[in-house]
């Protein structure tokens, strides 16, 4: 087995991880947020998550070559 695909899919997973741990933990309400940082700590997750979800469907389309 190649270490790329395997490299790609657990980066993949760690984006997705921490995409998912910034949108957790983003609330309006807290003390020092402002609707800016709100809105750039879920503009955030959401491309990390995004990119982890590429770096999955890039594995799935090396696997299945």
């Amino acid at each position: 087995m190649e270490s790329k695909p395997f490299f790609l899919w657990v980066l993949g997973a760690a984006l997705i991880m921490f995409g998912a741990l910034i949108a957790g933990q983003a609330r309006p309400d807290v003390l020092g947020a402002t609707t800016t940082s709100f809105g750039i700590a879920l503009l955030v997750s959401f491309i990390f998550i995004l990119l982890g979800g590429l770096f999955w469907i890039t594995v799935a389309g090396v696997i299945h070559k």
